[in-house]
């Protein structure tokens, strides 16, 4: 039976855990994405014409620019994609915490640690340094390793989320201050 666990977070019992499934956060900037995605296509289509019609194909620079032009488009239409399909699910049992990203309702990722490992599970707040924006996620560390999850959680939800946990396994938590500095 699945309940809602908080915010767009919804949570099942499973034979001997839970499984957690957390929506990516959609944004009014994939509006922006979006006319980006389509001018950069235009663009690049209206470049490429260009070059054929001067039958420049033996240089190298188109070479180089065209494979620029496509890792945009691939960028931004998996940002889009994520936007609108885009989950994790998270699995915890008494042994393992297993976490996998979904988009388009195929599987691109997954990762499994042992509960015996993680340490430090921790919700890290939305940060602006400079002009980098990095968005709230949870972190913890295994073996020597920060790993995140979460992308775009609220504080709430992640409460909501290490209480639920909790009641599976206690992961040791720290105070860790996101910006670095221990409490």
């Amino acid at each position: 039976m699945r309940e809602m666990l908080a915010g767009r977070l919804t949570c099942e019992p499973t034979g001997e855990g839970i499984r957690v499934e957390i929506p990516a956060r959609r944004s009014w900037t994939i509006v922006i994405h979006f006319v980006w995605l389509t001018l950069w296509c235009g663009a690049g289509w209206l470049a490429l014409n260009r070059i054929h019609q001067a039958h420049h194909a033996a240089t190298n620079i188109p070479l180089i620019w065209l494979v620029g032009w496509a890792a945009g488009v691939v960028f931004m239409t998996a940002s889009i994609l994520w936007s609108l399909t885009g989950s994790s699910t998270l699995v915890l049992n008494p042994r393992n915490l297993e976490i996998t990203r979904q988009m388009i309702g195929m599987q691109v990722g997954t990762r499994s640690y042992a509960n015996a490992d993680v340490r430090n599970l921790r919700f890290i707040p939305n940060m602006i340094r400079g002009r980098s924006n990095l968005p709230s996620h949870i972190e913890f560390e295994e073996k020597g390793k920060t790993r995140s999850f979460a992308w775009a959680v609220s504080e709430i939800e992640a409460e909501a989320l290490f209480d639920k946990m909790d009641q599976t396994y206690k992961f040791p938590r720290g105070n860790a201050d996101p910006f670095g500095v221990a409490r």
